[in-house]
C-alpha cells in the first residue's frame, strides 16, 4: 500500500490540484487522475450520490494509486465522519464549520485516541491488511487529513479562532456557499471575496495551517488566489469536465462538416 505524502507536501508548500467526484463510479478514478497529476479526489456525500461501496472501492483504489481519497461528508458529526474514514477515505471535508467548538468536533472525530476519538474498526484497509491495529491507528492518525470548510460569514468573524483549534490541518473555503452567503451570488471578483482569502491565509499561517478552496472556475482568479496563499485546490468536478472536453470535441468535428 502506498501511502500518499499529503500531509509533507502541504508542508512544502505545493500546489495539490484536486477533483470533485461526481460523476464516476470506478475504481480506477484514483489512477486515471494521478497520470493526469492530480494530487488528490473528494468523494462528495454532501452533493453527490455515489453509493458507500463505491466510494469505498474508489477511495482505496486512489491511495494505492498515490491519490489522497478526501470525503465531504454531509454534517459534522462523529458517526458520519466514522463512516467514511473506516471505509476507505484518509481525509474529510467538513462543510459549514462556523465556531471553533465545532472545528474541535470535527478534529477529534477524525483521529483514533489518544489523540481523537474515533472508534477503532476491526481493519483498518487504507495501509493494508497486515499490520496490527495498533501498528494501523498510528499510521491513520499520522497521515490523516481535517479539513474545515469555511462558507459563511460566521466561519470567516471566527476564522483566526478556527485555525488555532488542536487537530485542523486545513481550512477549506467553499467559495460558492460563502459568497451566497456574503449576499453576492456570481461575485468570485468581488473585493469581500479577495479580503476573506486574505483573511483565512493569514489566520492559518499563524497557527501553521494551510488553505484549500474550490469553487472557482476562471484560471486568472486561481492565479490571483494561489499568489496569497492557497495550496489544495478543488479544481472543479469530474462531470464538468467531461463535458467541456465532450463539447470541445463534437464542435471540432461538427466544424469540419460544416466547411
Amino acid at each position: 500500500m502506498r501511502v500518499p505524502s499529503f500531509r509533507e507536501r502541504l508542508a512544502r508548500g505545493e500546489i495539490l490540484v484536486g477533483c470533485n467526484i461526481r460523476h464516476s463510479r470506478t475504481a480506477e478514478i484514483g489512477a486515471i487522475l494521478a497520470d493526469c497529476g492530480f494530487a488528490w479526489i473528494m468523494l462528495d456525500s454532501e452533493h453527490s450520490p455515489v453509493p458507500t461501496g463505491a466510494a469505498y472501492d474508489m477511495a482505496l483504489g486512489a491511495l494505492r494509486a498515490g491519490v489522497m481519497p478526501f470525503a465531504r461528508v454531509r454534517r459534522n458529526e462523529p458517526a458520519e465522519i466514522a463512516s467514511c474514514l473506516t471505509n476507505g477515505a484518509l481525509g474529510v471535508l467538513v462543510p459549514h464549520v462556523n465556531r471553533p467548538e465545532e472545528a474541535a468536533c470535527a478534529a477529534r472525530a477524525t483521529r483514533f485516541p489518544p489523540q481523537g476519538e474515533l472508534s477503532v474498526p476491526g481493519s483498518i484497509p487504507q495501509f493494508g491488511y497486515r499490520h496490527s491495529l495498533v501498528e494501523a491507528t498510528a499510521l491513520f492518525n499520522a497521515h490523516a487529513v481535517t479539513a474545515v470548510m469555511i462558507e459563511s460569514r460566521v466561519a470567516l468573524a471566527n476564522v483566526e479562532a478556527i485555525a488555532a483549534t488542536p487537530g485542523v490541518d486545513v481550512l477549506f473555503i467553499g467559495a460558492s456557499d460563502l459568497i451566497y452567503d456574503l449576499g453576492l451570488p456570481g461575485g468570485y471578483e468581488s473585493a469581500q471575496m479577495a479580503d476573506a482569502v486574505r483573511r483565512t491565509v493569514a489566520a492559518a499561517t499563524a497557527c501553521g495551517k494551510h488553505v484549500g478552496m474550490g469553487g472557482i472556475r476562471d484560471d486568472g482568479l486561481w492565479q490571483r488566489f494561489i499568489d496569497d496563499g492557497v495550496r489544495m485546490v478543488l479544481t472543479e468536478n469530474d462531470l464538468t469536465m467531461l463535458v467541456r472536453r465532450a463539447t470541445e470535441r463534437a464542435a471540432f468535428f461538427q466544424g469540419l462538416q460544416a466547411r
